[in-house]
């Protein structure tokens, strides 16, 4: 029996929040928000097969 497998492999890199600012509130509740971010070159791997 031959089976094909398709399957994508990808890295989430890791954020890290080096600034994070709460600067209001929504009229829906949710706050506003300022960040400053970087970006690892570690993270998660994702893999999706079908």
């Amino acid at each position: 029996m031959d089976q094909q497998v398709n399957q994508l492999v990808r890295l989430a890199p890791a954020k890290i929040n080096l600034a994070l600012h709460v600067t209001g509130q929504r009229d829906d509740g949710y706050h506003l928000l300022e960040s400053f971010v970087a970006f690892a070159e570690i993270g998660d791997r994702l893999c999706v097969e079908r």
